[in-house]
Parts: C-alpha cells; sequence; structure tokens
C-alpha cells in the first residue's frame, strides 16, 4: 500500500509539473489532488523537489539495472527519458533556473555513466583522470542537449527530438569503448615501461 502511494504521489505531480512550475506547486495541492492528508504525504518526501528528485534517482537505478548491453545505451536511455518527461524538466528549468539546472542534471548524469561503466569495465584499469575526463565529455555534450531542448519554443517538438535522437545513437555509437580502451592501453604501456626499467 505505501509503494502505491509513493507512485500515486509522484505520477500526481509528474502530471501537475508538465503544466506549470515546480515551484508553484504545493504539498496541500498534491495531498488534495491524491486524495491524502499532508502528514502521509510527508511519510513519503521531504518535499515537493524530494518526489522528483526521488523519481530521477529510481529511473537511473533501473536504467543502470536493464541496460543491457553497455554504460553508452545507459546513457541513450537517459536521453531519453528527458525528453519523455521534456515539459516536467522545462518546469523544473523555469523553477530553478540553468545554474541549479545544470548542477543537477550533472550530479545525476554523473552518478549514472559512474554506476554504468563499473558494471560494463573493471575501473582498476581505467585512470582516475581519465575517467573523470570521460564523465565530463559525456556530461557536457548531454546536458547541452537538454538545455536547447528545454530552450526549445516549439510547443511539440516530439518529431525533432526523435530525430536527434536517433542521429545521436549513430554518432556517438563506440565512442565510450573506445575512449575507456584508449586510457586502458595508455596505462597497459606505462606498466610496460615501468617494467623494463626495473
Amino acid at each position: 500500500m505505501s509503494s502505491i502511494t509513493k507512485n500515486l504521489i509522484t505520477e500526481t505531480a509528474l502530471n501537475i509539473a508538465a503544466k506549470k512550475s515546480i515551484n508553484k506547486i504545493t504539498v496541500n495541492e498534491l495531498a488534495n489532488l491524491c486524495g491524502i492528508s499532508r502528514n502521509t504525504f510527508y511519510y513519503h518526501f521531504h518535499d515537493i523537489y524530494d518526489v522528483f528528485l526521488s523519481f530521477i534517482d529510481n529511473r537511473i537505478d533501473e536504467i543502470v539495472a536493464y541496460a543491457d548491453k553497455n554504460a553508452e545505451e545507459a546513457m541513450l536511455a537517459f536521453i531519453e527519458l528527458c525528453s519523455k518527461y521534456k515539459y516536467v524538466y522545462q518546469n523544473l528549468y523555469k523553477s530553478l533556473g540553468h545554474e541549479l539546472t545544470s548542477k543537477f542534471a550533472h550530479e545525476k548524469l554523473e552518478r549514472l555513466l559512474i554506476k554504468s561503466i563499473e558494471k560494463d569495465y573493471d575501473t582498476r584499469n581505467i585512470y582516475a583522470d581519465d575517467l573523470e575526463i570521460i564523465c565530463l565529455f559525456y556530461e557536457e555534450a548531454i546536458i547541452g542537449i537538454m538545455i536547447r531542448w528545454l530552450n526549445n519554443p516549439l510547443p511539440d517538438d516530439a518529431k525533432h527530438i526523435t530525430n536527434q535522437l536517433n542521429r545521436i545513437k549513430i554518432l556517438f555509437k563506440g565512442q565510450l569503448d573506445l575512449m575507456i580502451q584508449n586510457s586502458m592501453n595508455a596505462k597497459d604501456l606505462i606498466q610496460k615501461n615501468i617494467d623494463n626499467t626495473l
């Protein structure tokens, strides 16, 4: 029953957030629409923003768990998630502003990337600096695309977003593997040089 109530709160909040700024959604409004008390809301969430943070964190966990092939697939699933809930993110963007939304997106995407890479690769064979650079590269690319979508004034650009997603899948394919392999090769080469000098 508890998870049903939590899901009801989340779905209702997402529906409202697709229509108006998140900072204008109140706990009273959300509780009334769900047919629950304020206390029930606070049993599940700290505040309105926590509803959205929890939703995104849960989706990230699901993406990592069900991304069959690799971290690249997980990133594409993240982009698809953002395009599916574009109007929610637009209203989050209006509520928080560019700086906070970017910071929030960076944190979530970095978490997704690290978890996905750790799932697919032995990160002991990758330089920590390289891993940081790889994550930053993908974060900047993906968040840049997201911000453009959020700033797009067109009321219905689903077809445009779908076309861009398809192009991203083609253009990005294999790039993450290549970066990680380059890092591993460089580490192996340095280790061989160290071994040869001993």
